[in-house]
């Protein structure tokens, strides 16, 4: 008999922190490590823009250090009705916007509110977190291989296969995380048709949890669900917010925003759960919104990060060319780049990840760590932690550890 819960005996902690666990005991040893595998942000390359840093400064030091309101500061409602409505063309009033301690508890909000034990969940694999939300909330997990063919998004027919009567939830990410990859319009479209037709046979609805936290960093054009189909929209509930595009993961800013009920409903159940942004932040963050500044910053990081994909692009591009046994995925946004190595595939991932960091000093995540079966080989790359300026280090780096990988296989060096 077990002193603790269901779910504190079958939780498992996050696999990303527990890899960067393993960097740092490596770099304690004295040992140079590339950090490549959490999504987040190298201040001292990628800090949060000049004006937000002043705005939260200015808001603490005039004592808004109180409880925000519960549902989030209306000035910041206000302000993400109307980021939202210029940037997206889509139309959310400040009362369909929910504000929280970023978007990871917001998603576990959504669960918390739209799942009973025993629903169907689908999600792509591989994803961020689905499987553990899934879990949390007795929820029956119903994963959709996806291949990288398909950009590793699942296909309408997929979906469309995967429904039963059970299924409550479909799932996505888009840019996705870890992929860097964005659904097709033609695909978002069709699944969103898909659930809409679905639903007009059925009492138990299918809601689509759209997770859009790296739409501001999309490197082609970003079609909200919405826009596509929009009777969609009462079976809709997305997430967005400033971690990832302001590079601000530690501000801790997000949002939901939804149809009435549901943003109501889980406004109550996020009242008995105190996940807030800090005030001082939320009022920085409303006002950050309605600068000009927020264009020009964006802009400009947008440039970086597509100039940091194409020299890792163009370099897996010559490898693979030259008889490298790998192949990437060119990135459509945010800030992760999808890389196969078919020399990890004679070994069990987590080890061979471990083996690049103590042996070859560098740090990536395999997709087996967002739940993925059936992609071995394939990892994800953050370049969060990469400097521009710096690329001939990095490519350098790539080249030695590639080197090593052929050369034990029994193949030419670079």
């Amino acid at each position: 008999m077990s002193d603790l819960s269901v779910y504190g005996e079958r939780i498992v902690g996050s696999e990303i922190i527990k890899i960067s666990q393993e960097i740092k005991k490596v770099v304690s040893e004295g040992k140079e490590v590339i950090n490549y595998t959490i999504g987040d942000f190298d201040p001292s390359i990628n800090s949060i823009p000049e004006l937000l840093n002043e705005l939260i400064h200015h808001y603490y030091q005039d004592g808004k250090t109180n409880y925000p309101f519960s549902s989030g500061e209306l000035s910041l409602r206000e302000s993400v009705s109307a980021y939202l409505s210029e940037t997206q063309m889509i139309q959310y009033s400040p009362s369909n916007i929910l504000v929280g301690c970023g978007v990871r508890p917001l998603i576990y909000l959504a669960y918390k509110t739209l799942i009973n034990a025993g629903d169907g969940i689908i999600f792509p694999v591989p994803s961020w977190n689905n499987n553990h939300y899934t879990m949390l909330h007795q929820g029956l997990a119903q994963p959709i291989e996806c291949s990288h063919e398909n950009d590793f998004f699942p296909t309408v027919d997929q979906v469309r296969n995967t429904i039963t009567e059970d299924t409550r939830m479909v799932c996505i990410c888009s840019p996705q995380n870890p992929t860097g990859k964005t659904i097709s319009a033609n695909v978002l479209s069709d699944i969103c048709k898909l659930i809409v037709d679905v639903n007009a046979g059925r009492d138990k609805k299918i809601w689509l949890l759209y997770d859009q936290i790296y739409s501001d960093l999309s490197q082609t054009d970003f079609i909200h669900p919405s826009i596509l189909v929009p009777e969609i929209h009462p079976y809709l509930v997305c997430l967005d917010g400033v971690s990832k595009s302001l590079c601000a993961t530690g501000v801790r800013v997000g949002w939901i925003f939804g149809p009435d009920k549901f943003i109501q409903k889980a406004t109550e159940v996020f009242s008995h759960i105190g996940a807030w942004a800090a005030k001082p932040e939320q009022l920085a963050v409303g006002e950050y919104l309605k600068s000009s500044d927020i264009k020009s910053y964006l802009v400009e990081k947008k440039s970086q990060y597509s100039s940091i994909f194409k020299s890792f692009c163009d370099f897996f591009e010559t490898a693979k060319n030259n008889g490298y046994w790998i192949d990437y995925k060119k990135p459509d946004g945010g800030i992760y780049i999808s890389l196969f190595i078919g020399y990890a595939l004679n070994h069990e991932q987590e080890q061979f990840c471990k083996d690049l960091i103590k042996e070859n000093g560098i740090g990536i995540v395999p997709f087996k760590y967002f739940g993925s079966k059936e992609n071995d080989g394939w990892f994800r790359i953050s370049i969060g932690n990469v400097d521009s300026a710096n690329m001939e280090y990095h490519l350098e780096k790539w080249k030695s550890v590639l080197t090593v990988l052929r050369t034990r296989h029994n193949s030419l060096a670079f």
